[in-house]
């Protein structure tokens, strides 16, 4: 009897552990994959992606785009809000980010971010999610630490706070 109990106790405390978010999962997964999400090839080949009339992404064979699109060294630049508001940062970090599209469409940006501070804490490789509607309005941004926390999230654009801008 006392084993049962033992292992029920042990079972029990197994099971309070931390549960990862699934978004979070899958943006880990596709950083821990970066290097092999596209051939260099298939990469090539997204320059020939258009918009059509419905404002969907198509390849150069007419098909609705559905792919994740890596792309390393990018300069992710916070805006001023966030930098006031979160004493450290730089005015950016260097990041890797993926685009994601179903159907034709932006559904997710995932972005690793090398250095955030945010509320006077580091977050080394952090991660950003994006969650778009067809029309590339957010609904939804999370934002990760490198352990999967959720550090801030909101069902409206914090993108004004952080922001992305390309070189």
């Amino acid at each position: 009897m006392l084993k049962i109990k033992s292992i029920f106790i042990v079972l029990f405390f197994a099971s309070c552990g931390q549960k990862l978010d699934k978004s979070f999962i899958e943006g880990n997964q596709l950083f821990k994959n970066f290097e092999n999400l596209l051939s260099p090839e298939d990469y090539a080949k997204t320059i020939y992606f258009y918009k059509d009339q419905n404002g969907l992404w198509r390849d150069k064979n007419d098909s609705l785009v559905n792919v994740n699109i890596p792309y390393k060294n990018d300069y992710f630049t916070f805006s001023n809000s966030f930098i006031n508001q979160n004493e450290g940062n730089d005015k950016g970090t260097n990041s890797r980010y993926i685009s994601t599209y179903e159907d034709g469409v932006l559904v997710n940006e995932y972005y690793e971010l090398d250095n955030l501070i945010l509320d006077s804490t580091p977050q080394p490789k952090s991660i950003f999610i994006v969650f778009l509607n067809k029309n590339r309005v957010v609904f939804k941004c999370q934002l990760f630490s490198a352990e999967g926390d959720l550090l801030k999230a909101s069902n409206k654009n914090f993108l004004q706070q952080i922001r992305r801008v390309r070189d």
